[in-house]
């Protein structure tokens, strides 16, 4: 009969160290709010960036990324809660210097002062904390805290992966205004004691001149790289008389949600007194937007066509630009995808179009997934919008969202005036 050799399995579940005096409660919520503000600042600043990033994969990877620091903020809440702290220690950076550091970042002057910033800076500190803290609680007492630091290093490490391919590609990657601008970033961390506060501090008055001069405001326009020709009415370059022709528009439609993503970032990094829980389903929906945008890329892809060889929509979001960030949302949220839910057609006519009529097995299931973030974004309306902004008053939602319908058709008469040849698609869609 086999039996058990018991003092051969490893005790305390596999945990070393566990003798290790480590850091105190209190110590480990102070960094912990301090990682949970990181976080939160890394989203809404990716938030505030996005639009103005130029670079295609660059852009994708900030959808990506300001989620992941959504959900990490998120990890940091819960578990400063189980530290006999409050959320107030996260809150309370808003002042001071990592605050300052961030406010740095927002003022990168393009892609590459943000990725040496975000990727050469800020990250790779992030980390590094992280690691430190690791090695120095105890693993036993403060698992549920040494567990979070894994979780959020493992994304940490994806980001920084992406972030080494966009720091390669800077040329020259010697070039002296960045090396300014890594040893500007740089001092404003030292100055907050590193992103846990545990190094030596610079004092202020050693700091550069700040590049921030007051509240940050998001670039009216969406930017594209050189690769890509930009157009703000909606041309597509596929008729939708024939199903082969009818299926690449499809395709193209699809890439073109990058503008939709671009919307839902900006609101999210204007919607002041928008709760964590919103700010979470606003980055996703950023995110999700991102995605279908890269699902259209690869589907033509597929077919042989590269994206930067077709036209770049980027008007889906340009005339809700001067309106507050909830109004904006409203438009995405309530007027385009709220009204893609209708059947016969809609998003499951347009799955089913895929399955039935072209017979496209990559496009079917783009599309199938498509439908599912669109149920969830829709939910994500009715949530902030009507629930909370408007208090449960849905006719106030709609007309708020309808308004900037009527807004939409009157920005786009100003093409069709211009060339009345031209065959702009001005319906409400992403």
């Amino acid at each position: 009969m086999a039996e058990l050799r018991d003092h051969l399995v490893q005790p305390y579940t596999g945990i070393a160290d566990v003798k290790r005096v480590g850091l105190a409660v209190e110590e480990c919520a102070e960094r912990v709010g301090r990682f949970g503000y990181v976080s939160k600042q890394l989203m809404l600043v990716q938030a505030g960036k996005m639009t103005a990033v130029a670079n295609w994969e660059f852009k994708a990877a900030v959808g990506r990324q300001l989620w992941e620091s959504a959900l990490h903020w998120g990890i940091w809440r819960d578990r400063i809660g189980e530290l006999r702290a409050h959320e107030h220690l996260i809150e309370r950076n808003a002042e001071g210097a990592l605050y300052d550091l961030f406010q740095e970042l927002l003022y990168s002057r393009d892609d590459a002062e943000f990725a040496v910033g975000l990727y050469g800076v800020i990250l790779p500190a992030y980390q590094e904390a992280l690691l430190r803290y690791r090695t120095e609680t105890n693993p036993l007492v403060d698992q549920p805290t040494v567990r979070a630091v894994s979780h959020v290093l493992l994304d940490l490490e994806g980001h920084l992966a992406f972030g080494q391919s966009v720091l390669d590609a800077l040329t020259p990657v010697d070039a002296p205004e960045l090396a300014a601008w890594r040893d500007h970033l740089t001092q404003y961390l030292e100055a907050a004691g590193g992103i846990d506060g545990t190094q030596k501090v610079r004092p202020t008055f050693e700091l550069p001149a700040p590049r921030s001069d007051g509240d940050y405001r998001i670039a009216p326009s969406f930017a594209r790289d050189q690769r890509f020709q930009t157009s703000l009415p909606k041309i597509s370059p596929y008729s939708e008389e024939e199903i082969p022709e009818h299926l690449l528009s499809k395709m193209w439609v699809r890439s073109q949600e990058m503008t939709a993503a671009e919307l839902c970032a900006s609101v999210l990094f204007e919607w002041e007194e928008l709760p964590y829980e919103g700010c979470v389903d606003l980055a996703r929906h950023c995110w999700d937007e991102t995605r279908h945008s890269l699902f259209g890329q690869a589907a033509l892809e597929e077919e042989g066509i590269p994206l930067e060889t077709l036209p770049s929509w980027v008007g889906y979001a340009k005339h809700t630009l001067p309106v507050p960030p909830q109004k904006r949302y409203s438009h995405l949220a309530i007027a385009t995808e709220g009204g893609v839910m209708a059947y016969p057609g809609g998003k499951r006519g347009e799955w089913e179009w895929c399955k039935d009529l072209a017979q496209h097995p990559l496009m079917t299931t783009y599309q199938d997934f498509d439908w599912a973030d669109e149920v969830t974004h829709v939910r994500y309306g009715r949530e902030w919008l009507v629930r909370f902004f408007c208090k449960g008053d849905r006719t106030r939602a709609q007309a708020m969202a309808d308004e900037t319908v009527a807004e939409r058709k009157a920005y786009y008469e100003q093409f069709t005036q211009a060339d009345p040849s031209r065959p702009i698609d001005t319906r409400t869609s992403e």
